[in-house]
């Protein structure tokens, strides 16, 4: 839970007052009981000590920032989760659920008590997430990423992409990846591609540490592979280091499956100044029984939403996907809970629709990474 740009750059919202103030109690609902609990949950990826935003880990850190909390939560800017619920489920949503909203606002609203004696208010919860580290132990492959680059402080949020070479002497099954930052309060995002042919593997956000290929599958590098990475920075109160390492697994032996990407492309247009609702639509029909396992927009600015329907070859419709609130600066990729199976024929369509705001045109051309697994597609072999 990321409480928006204000927690970023502390320049929207700023925190109240603790003590200056008699403030009654009228709920039962206290921070160190359902408050850190749902924190811990849904907060602590990046709301902690030297991470990416204001820490909320004891109560005399949390306290002052009720009601931006409050505000952020009603604005649904917080956490930065842009799916809408019913449009798909996913193991990294980090969306608030309705029982969460209505604890945070009632212990808010009924003057944020904090469940023990003031002595022990400063007491911060049993389990804290590491900011750096590891999350599957030592990779088998370690790669530097923009060793020497520094964000200074205030930095507006920006995307520098890096080829890197993997260093790999011979082919190799990929099962897993994970970026480990230096510094998590710089970096927002990082998108993993094959430098040969631009595929998609997959996205780290601090909501989605480990990018792991699909059970039982894996993702086959070549001697002497290059990746490219992109990452989203933003600046925040003192200069940061935007490096970072990226870790390879290994699989002993040849997957089962090997994971296929589809890309859904919108033709380009320019968003002209002042247009508000520029309508993008671009589809694609799937040849063979396929399984869709994970999914990556890459939208760019100004865009407003973003939706993808499968349309099965019996007529039958199912939405798939519904970003509803596209957060440049928070993007994410949406992982399925449980795969879903679609029949040959299924017409895959993208609608994507774009807002301009400015005085000059913006260019626009939304697109849909799609990680699936064919039915019928056999696993390659190790080339030397």
């Amino acid at each position: 839970m990321v409480i928006g740009a204000a927690f970023a750059g502390y320049e929207l919202l700023r925190p109240e007052p603790v003590y200056t103030r008699h403030v009654p109690i009228t709920t039962k609902i206290v921070f160190n009981r359902e408050i850190a609990q749902i924190f811990q949950k849904k907060c602590y990826q990046c709301h902690t000590d030297g991470n990416v935003s204001v820490p909320l880990t004891t109560y005399k850190e949390a306290r002052p920032w009720a009601v931006a909390i409050k505000e952020e939560i009603l604005e649904k800017r917080m956490p930065p989760w842009g799916a809408a619920s019913g449009y798909g489920h996913f193991t990294n949503d980090m969306s608030l659920t309705g029982r969460e909203i209505s604890l945070i606002l009632s212990w808010a609203d009924g003057g944020a008590p904090s469940g023990v004696l003031l002595v022990d208010e400063d007491k911060a919860p049993v389990f804290i997430p590491p900011i750096t580290g590891w999350e599957q132990g030592p990779p088998d492959a370690t790669i530097p990423v923009a060793a020497d680059l520094k964000i200074a402080a205030d930095t507006p949020f920006k995307i520098d992409r890096f080829d890197v070479n993997t260093g790999l002497k011979q082919a190799r099954w990929v099962k897993s990846l994970q970026l480990n930052p230096s510094d998590r309060r710089a970096i927002r995002y990082a998108a993993i591609y094959d430098s040969r042919n631009g595929r998609w593997l997959g996205t780290w956000t601090p909501a989605s540490k480990v990018i792991a290929m699909p059970a039982g599958s894996g993702i086959q590098l070549p001697a002497g592979a290059k990746l490219t990475i992109e990452m989203g920075y933003r600046g925040g109160m003192e200069e940061a280091s935007g490096a970072s390492e990226l870790g390879l697994y290994f699989a002993e032996k040849a997957p089962a499956q090997t994971p296929a990407s589809i890309e859904i492309t919108a033709a380009p247009l320019s968003v002209a100044p002042g247009k508000i609702g520029e309508r993008f639509r671009a589809e694609t029909a799937i040849k063979t029984a396929t399984t869709i396992s994970a999914m990556w927009p890459r939208l760019g600015p100004g865009a407003r939403s973003l939706e993808l329907t499968a349309i099965r070859p019996d007529g039958s419709v199912e939405p798939m996907l519904w970003v509803n609130s596209v957060r440049p600066e928070w993007p994410a990729p949406y992982i399925m809970k449980e795969p879903i199976a679609l029949p040959a024929g299924t017409r895959l369509v993208m609608t994507a629709y774009y807002d301009n705001k400015t005085d000059a045109a913006i260019a626009a051309k939304p697109s849909l990474a799609i990680t699936v697994l064919p039915s019928s597609r056999p696993s390659g072999t190790l080339e030397p």
